[in-house]
């Protein structure tokens, strides 16, 4: 259920930046999702799907990237920043890593694309 908080603020978003619009033709809204994020690419993808059938947008895509996170190895002191699910330092294969995730998700932009006149 945590897709559905995500796409409340999708949908927030682009409730904010579309009623100026007009003459909107298509959207793609990329989004960055972390890798250790309680909530996958295919079921966010796919409960996107569902829920904007019932929204007044039209066209609207998703994109979503995998967003970058720093991992800390305590044992070797070293920094690396990852976008998949490890969970031990890749230099030294030590398990005493630190993970610094301030979020999981966030609209990272918006691509609108507009009916050109004339």
């Amino acid at each position: 259920m945590h897709e559905i908080r995500f796409i409340n603020e999708i949908f927030a978003i682009l409730k904010e930046k579309l009623t100026k619009e007009k003459d909107v033709e298509q959207v793609t809204v990329n989004v960055r999702l972390s890798p250790f994020s309680h909530v996958g690419v295919e079921s966010l993808q796919g409960s996107f799907k569902e829920l904007i059938k019932g929204e007044s947008f039209r066209k609207v895509s998703l994109k979503i990237l995998p967003l970058e996170i720093l991992l800390e190895c305590k044992s070797c002191k070293r920094s690396i920043l990852i976008n998949k699910r490890i969970f031990v330092c890749p230099f030294c294969q030590s398990a005493d890593i630190n993970i610094q995730m301030d979020k999981e998700f966030f609209v990272e932009s918006m691509e609108v694309e507009c009916k050109r006149k004339g």
